[in-house]
């Protein structure tokens, strides 16, 4: 939990605040605490982020990502891509065609730890 508040914390200085395109590697010896991942919940709104490419290293965390993903949610985009190569050129897309705007969800939200 207290990496997630240090990771935003250093976005926010590294970025000063501006909406950017992310990478995000999961590597075979990544864990998410139950609280981290509550914590990435209530903060995705304040996060620098424009869209966000997930790359991960097997289908178990695929299909992991992609539950949490279609289940939660978010109010930008995710996307999970088992190709470093692909994430990178889906975000290109992104930053030449930005979305629109999603609509802030106002559901409940169930939190799964894996």
């Amino acid at each position: 939990m207290k990496e997630k508040i240090e990771e935003k914390r250093a976005l926010l200085e590294i970025t000063k605040s501006e909406k950017h395109l992310v990478l995000i590697s999961f590597e075979s010896y990544v864990t998410i605490t139950k609280e981290a991942k509550q914590y990435s919940i209530l903060v995705e709104p304040e996060q620098p982020f424009i869209a966000v490419a997930i790359r991960v290293e097997n289908l178990a965390y695929q299909l992991m990502a992609d539950f949490y993903f279609n289940f939660y949610k978010p109010t930008i985009d995710y996307k999970v891509f088992k190709s470093q190569v692909k994430a990178i050129e889906w975000l290109i897309e992104i930053r030449k065609n930005p979305p629109p705007p999603k609509p802030k969800y106002k559901g409940k939200i169930t939190l799964w730890n894996f």
